[in-house]
């Protein structure tokens, strides 16, 4: 069955409502499945039948968790992220099998429609961190040594993970095919490094290879990180119609900081309409 455009035809004033009643009924849900049928709701593609399905396989049938998927639906796209982030941390504190479910749970979700999204990844690779399934990392680099004396697995990584982010970046990819601004912000990104010869093409990498890029990014010295993170704000604003970033732009560099353990820069965080514990 074939995907279906979603349109909301929703007034200002009736949006700025739905936003309110979702926020209230969220912010009560405390227990391990409404919590899973959330952050799951939270996930969902407007407009997807086979995701939607997938979501009430994984859901308990309650009424009261069923409407949780319409009031996750009604929140203003810069609030979903940061209910996302609330919702998991109360999660965390659930026992270990309930947090197993929600992360076998997830990936069927993920997987329902053929593809997964990029998007996707980065919403269960934060799930892994924040749950407890990541050890911790030690540092390898100096903080002393400049970002353009980067080694070459660095650099690499550097390369792997922004062409990752370049099929969301500054603008979402309809596929992986499909050329966007990604590949202009790409070559923004990975200016200071030109001068190598190690820098490869845009190439979007796989889930083994973007893991790996991703752990190469975690052992950055602490001080590395947030420069490499306002280099890839900083294009994808440069990049950006009118220099507004989107809601799915955002939303993927909010989650690459979580993944770097890294701060938020304070420009990206405005973007966002912060959840707020009841």
């Amino acid at each position: 069955m074939n995907e279906i455009p979603y349109t909301d035809e929703s007034s200002p004033e009736q949006k700025r409502e739905q936003h309110r009643a979702a926020v209230d009924a969220l912010g009560r849900v405390n227990g391990a499945l409404e919590l899973q049928a959330a952050l799951l709701a939270l996930m969902l593609p407007a407009g997807s039948r086979r995701a939607a399905r997938a979501w009430a396989a994984e859901a308990d049938a309650a009424p009261a968790t069923q409407a949780l998927r319409e009031h996750a639906s009604h929140l203003l796209g810069n609030a979903r992220l940061p209910w996302f982030e609330l919702l998991l941390s109360r999660m965390r504190r659930q026992p270990l099998p309930a947090r197993q479910a929600l992360l076998e749970a997830t990936r069927r979700v993920m997987q329902a429609r053929g593809s997964v999204r990029p998007i996707d990844t980065l919403h269960w690779l934060a799930m892994r961190q924040r749950l407890g399934g990541n050890a911790a990392v030690k540092v390898k680099n100096a903080a002393s040594v400049e970002m353009s004396q980067l080694d070459g697995d660095a650099l690499q990584a550097i390369a792997s993970y922004t062409a990752f982010l370049s099929r969301m970046v500054p603008t979402e990819a309809p596929d992986a095919k499909t050329p966007t601004a990604g590949s202009a912000w790409y070559a923004s990104v990975m200016a200071p490094w030109q001068a190598s010869e190690n820098v490869p093409a845009c190439l979007p990498p796989g889930g083994d290879a973007l893991v790996t890029a991703l752990h190469e990014l975690q052992v950055l010295a602490w001080m590395q990180r947030p420069v490499l993170v306002r280099g890839w704000f900083d294009a994808a604003v440069a990049h950006s119609v009118h220099r507004r970033l989107g809601d799915g732009a955002a939303d993927a560099l909010r989650l690459s900081c979580t993944l770097l353990d890294s701060p938020v820069p304070p420009a990206l965080a405005k973007h966002f309409v912060e959840a707020v514990q009841p």
